[in-house]
């Protein structure tokens, strides 16, 4: 079966990176915009969550922030409350952005 999705829209909140038994995950939510349809000025967002594991939860942490657009491909899932949530498989760099610093170490990534 095919389970495939691919999002660009924009953070609604800081990424948060987290570890658990030794994983590392972060959590962040995203608005993506609806296409525009003929005759329709306003356009609508949607509201999806999102969780990146391990490496990709190290760079979304690092290099977006909230209001940062965000490129990815993944995979739908349900969490343990039965919401669904798009894990994260791969980020795609399309935009240019600041990077953010490491507060305790001063590490640039």
């Amino acid at each position: 079966m095919l389970n495939k999705v691919m999002m660009t829209g924009r953070l609604t909140s800081e990424p948060v990176l987290t570890t658990e038994d030794d994983m590392r995950y972060c959590k962040f939510g995203i608005a993506v915009e609806q296409p525009k349809r003929r005759g329709i000025d306003t356009v609508g967002t949607d509201n999806f969550n999102c969780i990146a594991v391990e490496d990709n939860a190290r760079a979304v942490n690092y290099l977006y922030s909230k209001g940062k657009q965000i490129t990815f491909v993944g995979s739908l899932r349900k969490d343990a409350n039965d919401s669904a949530v798009i894990v994260v498989e791969e980020l795609h760099f399309s935009n240019k952005f600041t990077v953010k610093a490491d507060v305790e170490t001063g590490q640039i990534f």
